[in-house]
């Protein structure tokens, strides 16, 4: 999930606030275990701009620009 995060732009910290937890269960995320809840992960996949299948490791990773910002 770290990759994902990184290709997409965001900091641990950014990420929680888009999805809408704290950062400590970012870090837990992407350190602790090898995949996200069920129940999280497409949510994460959106803000990511990816499917669950790249967040369970089925399809790579592909680089892309930053998250797009606000204007």
């Amino acid at each position: 999930m770290a990759e994902l995060r990184k290709v997409a732009g965001y900091s641990q910290h950014e990420l929680a606030a888009e999805v809408g937890f704290s950062q400590r269960m970012v870090v837990y995320y992407e350190r602790e275990t090898d995949y996200p809840p069920a129940g999280i992960r497409p949510e994460l996949a959106r803000v990511l701009g990816v499917t669950t299948d790249h967040l369970l490791g089925i399809k790579p990773v592909r680089s892309r620009t930053k998250k797009p910002q606000d204007t």
